[in-house]
Parts: structure tokens; sequence; C-alpha cells
């Protein structure tokens, strides 16, 4: 895997897309708290390694959302000097360039968003209003509208762990009460209605493959390091993915603080930030990158390590505030 260079018009690019010789790539916004705040990194092989290498002048705050459609991701509010705003940013990864777009109507902070049909939903990060604590924003026109009657009936301001957008909904993990959902064709914010399941082991290490959820549980409740859950499953619960040993296969999650998990072209990448601890296998700060293909077997899921490095090394402790794929 490697990342393509700018190789100069767009028109090579809709080529490339033509030809069906498009990639997934990794990006991941990493701070090293309390001095720098994040900066975007990208996968990219060196050699016969992964390494994550630092883009610099693209716009990454803390406490964004990010959506990502195709080769541009969306960067959504965030905080700016310990305030929330309303700054919406437009990166194009194939030259990794970035232009503002129009602002949302209302400043966010870890606010969660979506892309459904051509639109970016986002939701909450701010004080409750029904006029538009959760906008839509056409891509095509690139216009905001707000969603009148979005709210839900729990009583908090918002500030969620994460999401994820399954089965054209926006499912979204709320630190007090249960899990939400969100349809764009109904057009409210509800109680998912098996949410107690759901939230009972969905964390912020999370990511969608083939519209179903995957996560970390270093708990092993169900006696394995990653599950899944099927929105659409008859039977909605958390089952285990086979074949992944935590000791074995996952190593740097022993001393881990810190992990993200992304989809890159159907198998799930792991990036863990490790620290360095007498007796570990840490001699430094890291990030180290673990690589798990998918394999289904009728109604099970089954997982093979395919690589575990490190792909960063740092004398600070670095902080991954997200990653996300995009196509090139």
């Amino acid at each position: 895997m490697s990342l393509p260079q700018p190789l100069g018009t767009p028109e090579l690019y809709h080529l490339r897309s033509t030809l069906g010789v498009t990639e997934p790539i990794l990006y991941a916004s990493i701070g090293f708290p309390p001095s720098e705040s994040p900066s975007w990194f990208t996968l990219h092989q060196e050699n016969v390694s992964l390494r994550l290498r630092k883009i610099l002048s693209l716009p990454s705050r803390l406490l964004m959302a990010v959506v990502t459609v195709g080769s541009d991701m969306y960067v959504l509010g965030g905080s700016v000097s310990g305030k929330p705003t309303s700054d919406v940013n437009l990166i194009d990864c194939r030259f990794h360039t970035s232009r503002s777009l129009p602002s949302m109507k209302r400043t966010r902070s870890r606010a969660v968003a979506g892309a459904i049909d051509g639109n970016i939903y986002v939701i909450g990060g701010c004080t409750k209003n029904s006029d538009d604590w959760a906008e839509a924003f056409d891509v095509k026109t690139q216009t905001w509208r707000g969603m009148p009657g979005v709210l839900p009936r729990a009583h908090w301001e918002g500030l969620f762990v994460t999401s994820a957008v399954m089965d054209d909904k926006i499912f979204v993990l709320e630190p007090y009460t249960t899990c939400l959902v969100f349809d764009p064709k109904v057009g409210a914010l509800v109680q998912w209605d098996d949410g107690g399941e759901l939230k009972k082991l969905w964390q912020a290490s999370s990511c969608v493959v083939d519209d179903m959820l995957y996560t970390i549980d270093l708990g092993r409740s169900l006696k394995h390091p990653i599950i899944v859950y099927d929105p659409k499953a008859k039977e909605k619960r958390w089952r285990p993915v086979y074949g992944v040993n935590l000791s074995r296969d996952l190593r740097p999650l022993v001393a881990y603080y810190d992990s993200k998990m992304a989809n890159l072209g159907g198998k799930l990448l792991i990036l863990v930030g490790s620290i360095a601890m007498p007796f570990s296998h840490c001699e430094s700060e890291q990030v180290w990158c673990v690589k798990i293909a998918l394999e289904r077997r009728g109604d099970e899921i089954f997982g093979h390590v395919e690589s575990t490095e490190v792909v960063l090394k740092s004398n600070k402790c670095p902080s991954i505030e997200l990653s996300r794929t995009v196509t090139l």
C-alpha cells in the first residue's frame, strides 16, 4: 500500500478511477499534548514497512467531526483556542489542499456526523435548539439547512462519544443513557430499541465494515478482543470475531492508552498509542498499526492479523484523535 503522489491534473485521477486502480488511504489526526495541537498524518509504504507521514498545512482541530466522501474529507466544527467553532473545511486528499466551505449555523464541538445520499448530517456538539441542533449540508449545492424536530427526549447537551453510519442511518453513542439513531427519511433522533445491548460494549475505537460495527473489547466479555454488531440481524447482539488472540496478535494493546479503528478496503486497521513501560515491549512512545483481514463463514466472522508494526515513534505521548479512509 502506497500513497499516490500528486501527479498534476484531476484528469489523471479521473482516468485512474475509470480504470479501477483506486485504493483506500488512511488519514489520522494525531496530537502531542499539551504542546502540540493535532496534525494530519497518512499511512504509506516506506521500503518494506508502513509509516505515518505528517502532512503540514491541513486543518485539524480538537473535538472536530470528520466525514469522508470519495477523495474528500469534510472537517466540521471542533475546538479552537478552547472555544467551539462553526468552521467547515474541505480537504482534497488528491492534492493535499484545503478550502473553506459555508459555515454551520451553530458552533459545534464534539458533534457527530455522517454522509448519506449526497448529504452530510451533523448532530449536537452544542446546546439544544429545535431549529438547528442538527443540520444537513447538501454536497452538490454547498448549502446548509436546519432540521427542526430532530431533538431526542433525553436531557443532555449532545457531547457524544462516537457514531457510526449503518443501514443509511446514523447510530450515536452518548455517555449517559442509551444509544440513539438518526434516520434522515424520518428526520428524528430517537432512542434505539436495542440500544442497551449496543451501548453495553461499544466504545470510541470502532468502525463499520460491510454495514456491521466492529469494536475492541479488551475486557473480553465474549472471550475475544474484537467483537461485531449487525444492526440488521434478527437477533441484535454483539458477536465475537474469531481467530484474533490478544497476547499473540494484539501485543501493543497490552500497554495501550489510546486506539482508533478504521475500515481500510474491507479490512480492520487499528492505530494504537502505546506508552513506554518497564519490562514491556515499548521502548518509547509509539503508534502501532495492526491490520486484520476479515472473512465471513455463515453467521460467524473470522479475523486474520496480517501485520503488526510500529508506524510512528516519539518522545511525547501521541493522542490519536481519529482515523478516516479516503479513496485515491
